[in-house]
């Protein structure tokens, strides 16, 4: 197959160079955001270590809206980046352009959360088998009711953040494919030329 550029591909539609960098730029503004909003205290990493009965719902609010926040912004990045990458398929329509652009930021999207999903699920092993990191708790029925509350709150705010997260990796990636296709220059924007 011959691109619009007139360099030639692999008979793949599905160009995994660029899926991999917006995964890559995803993943590391994901990692610098959380570094920063632990450090001002938006991401309270001892809220984890202590009683469930001493978490307030306004500090687990502030939590989800700062993990909500960096999720879509990533997403965002990261689909950007696969869309303005991607090279073109030549004789392909605006809706085929559209459409697989925004294949190609969904696929940043997917990627980027397994590769989340699967360091959170090392990080909690580990954490499983690290001695004296889980601190004896007097478990009552108060207790237990409200860790099922807080569990049911925070599978369905995770779910809608993914879904939120997907939806805005496609608009971004159809965004810079569309910036690609208008030949769209930033560079004045970054650096000073005369």
């Amino acid at each position: 197959m011959i691109t619009e550029t007139g360099s030639t591909c692999t008979s793949s539609y599905v160009d995994w160079c660029t899926i991999f960098a917006g995964t890559v730029v995803a993943t590391a503004l994901s990692l610098v955001f959380l570094q920063f909003g632990s450090g001002i205290g938006f991401v309270d990493v001892d809220m984890l270590r202590e009683n469930i009965a001493d978490v307030t719902p306004a500090r687990i609010l502030m939590a989800g809206i700062f993990v909500l926040i960096i999720q879509v912004l990533c997403s965002i990045a990261g689909g950007y980046v696969a869309g303005r990458l991607r090279a073109p398929i030549a004789g392909a329509t605006q809706h085929e352009r559209e459409m697989r652009d925004g294949m190609h930021g969904l696929l940043v999207w997917a990627t980027a959360t397994l590769i989340v999903f699967g360091g959170g699920a090392l990080i909690a092993a580990i954490a499983t088998f690290a001695p004296g990191t889980v601190p004896e708790v007097q478990v009552t029925q108060d207790i237990l009711e409200r860790e099922r509350v807080l569990a049911i709150i925070l599978a369905f705010s995770a779910g809608a953040t993914s879904l939120v997260s997907a939806a805005a990796a496609w608009g971004a990636a159809t965004k810079g494919g569309d910036h690609r296709d208008k030949q769209i220059d930033f560079s004045h924007h970054f650096l000073r030329r005369q």
